[in-house]
């Protein structure tokens, strides 16, 4: 009888956002399929520990204070030598800097790396050796999207892109199409929002990346042309208190709804009318499927991965980044058009259910792990093909 897979993650956090939310799904369907998984991670609320164990999981707290500190890294150490996995899989820039370094000296142990966003390591003169010392080691670097493949290989030219396979995000669309119509009628009055009133909303985090300040300003100049209009900004942040001045600024603040953070994605994103994303770099955008698989038409920047998942005209409106005149435009002509936000919200669910399904996902990256394996010489060194480094 064949022994199942042993696999162990390791990441940066297992707080709630979009490439923790992935690794929980990806780790229950490796699970499903019979692996034992466990999952490291360095720092954070440990938001997923409970569900994660729920599920036959081990998770371990690397107890990280601040990078550099060595005693993660030693624990990580000890706990691949006990776990003996088959293959370890680093997520986020940190935690693949220190799960190279625990796996130093272990060469016919196989290396994974996910690449979930659009950034480098440490943005200074370190990033190039960082990311050879990590990408080398790497038997294949999971990029999330085309364009998170196409930036890692543009900027670390070291790596050919048969090294960088595409593995999208997949989302279960299950719980967007059981909301219960009372569920999102009590969410709508919980905040002020009459049934005649359109909702603008999103669900983000209150950084710069997410270019809220875009959005406000171009629901000031919705408002204008569809005064019965209300934007919900679901999500928390180091930028809220920027964000609520600005609303004052712009004279909005009685049609902003401060939602904060929510469990409820399903209910709601139902509650929303139309969906609204403003990013100026978006590794891949699973906020993007929550709103499709609701049947949400969708506005969003036309930058990074987004118009690999939102299609244009068919889906929903992509608009350049950084355009306040251009969002309010696209938000307006969908305001006054109820029937192009039907057909483009289900065309948005047809897509979401047809080309981003979770088992798509965890299928094709457990295809990954098995090519590797399947490829490692029986004496453990690891595949010819891939050329690795060792100190």
């Amino acid at each position: 009888m064949t022994r199942p897979l042993q696999i162990c993650h390791v990441i940066t956090t297992i707080n709630r956002g979009g490439a923790e939310n992935h690794l929980f799904e990806l780790v229950r369907g490796q699970v499903e399929d019979g692996m034992r998984v466990a999952v490291a991670y360095l720092k954070g609320d440990g938001y997923w520990r409970a569900p994660l164990e729920a599920l036959g999981v081990e998770v371990i707290a690397l107890g990280l204070r601040r990078y550099g500190d060595v005693a993660p890294l030693l624990t990580l150490r000890r706990a691949i030598r006990r776990l003996h996995p088959d293959l370890v899989h680093a997520h986020l820039g940190p935690a693949e800097v220190y799960a190279r370094g625990a796996i130093a000296g272990r060469s016919g142990l196989p290396f994974v790396v996910s690449r979930h966003n659009e950034a480098t390591f440490t943005g200074g003169a370190m990033d190039t050796l960082l990311a050879r010392w990590v990408g080398l080691r790497a038997a294949r670097v999971i990029a999330i999207s085309a364009s998170v493949q196409q930036f890692y290989c543009g900027c670390h030219r070291f790596l050919p892109l048969q090294r960088v396979p595409v593995v999208h995000y997949g989302i279960d669309p299950a719980p967007y199409l059981q909301v219960a119509p009372v569920a999102v009628a009590a969410r709508r009055q919980e905040w002020g929002i009459k049934p005649e009133t359109l909702a603008v909303g999103t669900v983000a985090r209150m950084v710069p990346a997410k270019a809220l300040h875009v959005l406000l300003e171009a629901f000031a100049l919705l408002v204008i042309e569809a005064p019965a209009t209300k934007l919900v900004l679901v999500g928390t942040g180091p930028l809220e208190a920027d964000l609520r001045r600005r609303a004052v600024a712009l004279d909005i603040q009685e049609k902003v709804v401060w939602a904060g953070f929510q469990e409820d994605i399903p209910c709601v994103m139902a509650a929303f009318d139309i969906f609204a994303l403003t990013s100026v770099t978006e590794g891949f955008g699973l906020v993007l499927l929550e709103a499709m698989s609701a049947a949400r038409p969708v506005v969003a920047s036309a930058v990074s991965a987004i118009p690999e998942i939102v299609v244009e005209g068919e889906t929903g409106c992509l608009v350049p980044p950084g355009d306040p005149a251009a969002l309010a435009h696209a938000l307006a002509v969908l305001a006054c058009d109820p029937e192009s936000r039907l057909k483009l919200g289900e065309a948005g669910r047809r897509r979401a259910l047809e080309s981003f399904t979770l088992k798509a996902m965890q299928q094709n990256t457990i295809a990954v792990y098995r090519s590797i394996l399947a490829n490692r010489p029986v004496t453990g060194r690891p595949e010819a093909a891939v050329p690795l480094e060792e100190p």
